[in-house]
């Protein structure tokens, strides 16, 4: 039998629901709504509590419509609607910087640590970790990885959204490798790219941070392309993909705007990868090593103009076994600091372009 009690809480508890379905305004019940259809964790009352999450989702739509176009973020079914409705709603970083804004000036409040020093630190941070939401989502639509890697933890820094193997003698940081998102300490100013050997850290503490990598060189069942958010990602040193068989699409033309990236790795990923490689990419500074081999894509190929600077550093160019086809470029001479450049096992067709016989290096 129930308490006496029982029936007049129950009574109460249901008026109380009434009033609230229908105070709350119609917007602002669908926003809850999607959020709640499309969020892929449950969402906690403690942060998305109504009245609040309408201020939020404006002022992350704000921040984030520079580099998503407004119509994916308002739709819920869509890798960028979920990852925005993670940030409001279930992200506590997030959450805790969109509600702490410097009202004088409209910045975000300031990290404690963190890439960007300045009025726009917190919102360098959230549009990160919202980038990093939208890219798990678009690569876990069909099916999720074999392995979260702390991704969407929503009390993690973003520098331990990942997690170590050993004995992988083919990594770069050899007998303890991390794979996912890892970060590299800030040692000062440097005069040119840092190499891999650099200290990198499982989280933020203690320490400022430089550089951020992104590295699944282990097959993660990643599935669905690469969305062109990936290429907003600024801090971003390294980005390799290894193994991933479900990956789709191509890289982002938008992977023109990572001015700091050092080296792009993509060894046998599957038959539906592939595609023209972006022409910004040949623009990028700091970029050093651009490693593509034995990858089942069938329609590789290398864009027919690409405005290559002088400033351009770019020293090895591996491009083995991915059925590449097309003409071989003639803006390939005009990088004056190549080193290496191998073509072999592909489809090229027609001549060699005589001027790459003259780099000197």
């Amino acid at each position: 039998d129930n308490p006496p009690w029982f029936l007049p809480l129950l009574v109460l508890v249901l008026v109380a629901c009434v009033i609230l379905a229908i105070v709350l305004p119609p917007s602002l019940r669908g926003e809850l709504g999607n959020a709640a259809q499309d969020m892929s964790s449950p969402l906690s009352d403690a942060v998305c509590l109504p009245g609040e999450v309408e201020a939020r989702l404006e002022l992350a739509k704000s921040i984030l419509s520079s580099i998503t176009p407004p119509d994916l973020l308002e739709d819920g079914s869509t890798p960028q609607g979920k990852a925005i409705r993670w940030i409001v709603c279930d992200d506590s970083i997030s959450v805790q910087l969109l509600e702490n804004q410097e009202h004088a000036t409209g910045n975000l409040s300031k990290q404690k640590h963190g890439f960007r020093f300045g009025g726009d630190a917190g919102e360098a941070q959230v549009t990160r970790r919202y980038i990093l939401a939208a890219f798990f989502y678009s690569t876990s639509q069909s099916s999720p990885w074999k392995d979260s890697l702390n991704f969407l933890s929503p009390d993690l820094h973003e520098c331990n959204w990942h997690k170590n193997f050993t004995k992988q003698n083919n990594f770069p940081f050899g007998d303890f490798d991390p794979v996912g998102v890892f970060c590299i300490i800030d040692k000062g100013e440097l005069s040119s790219p840092i190499s891999i050997t650099e200290e990198f850290l499982l989280n933020d503490d203690d320490y400022p941070l430089r550089y951020l990598e992104l590295h699944f060189r282990i097959e993660n069942n990643l599935n669905g392309p690469l969305p062109p958010e990936i290429g907003y990602l600024i801090d971003c040193k390294g980005v390799g993909f290894e193994n991933n068989i479900r990956l789709t699409g191509s890289l982002p033309q938008t992977m023109g705007n990572m001015t700091s990236l050092f080296s792009v790795s993509l060894l046998l990923n599957g038959p539906n990868f592939g595609g023209e490689l972006p022409s910004s990419l040949f623009q990028l500074k700091n970029l050093i090593y651009i490693t593509i081999m034995s990858n089942l894509g069938k329609d590789w190929s290398l864009p027919t103009n690409a405005q290559v600077g002088d400033d351009t550093q770019l020293e090895q160019i591996v491009l083995v076994r991915n059925n590449f086809s097309g003409a071989i470029p003639s803006w390939i001479a005009k990088l004056e600091k190549l080193q290496t450049l191998d073509l072999s096992m592909n489809n090229f067709q027609g001549a060699i372009p005589e001027a790459i016989g003259d780099l000197s290096s």
